[in-house]
């Protein structure tokens, strides 16, 4: 896979073709296609994904161009642990970033890493964030396979140099699938409401504070180390409460952990602001 230098006449001409048959589409699936014919002129990449991120309900992900989504979809809990989402919902700024820049210290290492990733076989991932208004965000973010090269720094200020373009896409796109009724919106921005609540009260009815500061740190991809840097404790301060959380949520791994997570997050409806484990039977 190549890196990209500069663009020659044959390229600048591709490139104002697919931006023209973007800015003439009008059906979503239209935009998004030819958004990322474009944007392949300048970058080498095997996926992409284009999301619309909001701050009162969940992600909108109106393509996805490797097939079918991992499960559970991003949009229905995953989205919560995504490093691109929490720079997002932390106002840290719009720009163009790669994963490693954005992940926690043994992100791809982890469990939502190998679990949610392991179907689209990824090497690296280059993620743009370009704002649509106080409140909303256009994400794009385009992935390599294992067999690839990692992204460069150059390759990061091409994905960027395309914002311009990328935010009028994604704009139009949110236009295109049209503003939920007032009834659904609000169910939306429960549900939305619940499952942040549901992931901040993950095992409130069985462990300590501590205990949860730990969880919904290695939850989000942090390794053993990195919680001990986040927390002010030791390493093997850390490694011991992973050693009482285990038996108390009755699993033996983080895989398990994960997977508890995501069931629990399954059983959560609009409205619900406890504990997502007491929704599931006692012996889960």
């Amino acid at each position: 896979m190549k890196q990209r230098a500069g663009l020659t006449a044959a390229d600048f001409a591709a490139w104002n073709a697919a931006a023209l048959r973007m800015t003439e589409a009008r059906a979503t699936t239209a935009i998004a296609e030819a958004l990322v014919a474009a944007l392949r002129v300048v970058l080498d990449f095997d996926t992409a994904f284009l999301a619309i991120l909001r701050r009162d309900s969940a992600p909108m992900v109106p393509y996805y161009s490797g097939g079918e989504e991992p499960s559970p979809a991003y949009h229905e809990g995953p989205y919560l642990l995504d490093p691109f989402y929490n720079h997002f919902l932390a106002k840290r700024g719009e720009g163009c970033f790669r994963l490693g820049e954005l992940a926690p210290e043994g992100f791809l290492r982890s469990e939502y890493f190998s679990s949610y990733y392991r179907l689209l076989a990824i090497k690296d991932e280059l993620g743009m964030l370009a704002s649509i208004d106080a409140d909303t965000s256009a994400h794009v973010s385009i992935l390599r396979h294992r067999s690839q090269i990692r992204f460069s720094k150059l390759d990061a200020a091409w994905l960027g140099a395309t914002a311009p373009v990328v935010r009028d896409a994604l704009r139009r796109m949110a236009a295109e699938a049209g503003r939920p009724g007032a009834a659904d919106a609000r169910k939306a921005g429960a549900l939305h409401d619940s499952l942040r609540a549901a992931y901040r009260n993950f095992g409130a009815s069985i462990l300590t504070e501590r205990e949860r500061e730990v969880v919904h740190l290695l939850l989000q991809g942090n390794s053993a180390k990195a919680i001990a840097r986040a927390l002010s404790i030791s390493p093997d301060t850390a490694r011991n409460h992973l050693k009482r959380i285990y038996p108390k949520l009755k699993v033996s791994s983080q895989a398990e952990l994960f997977a508890l997570f995501f069931r629990a997050l399954e059983r959560v409806e609009p409205g619900f602001e406890g504990d997502p484990l007491t929704r599931l039977t006692p012996a889960r």
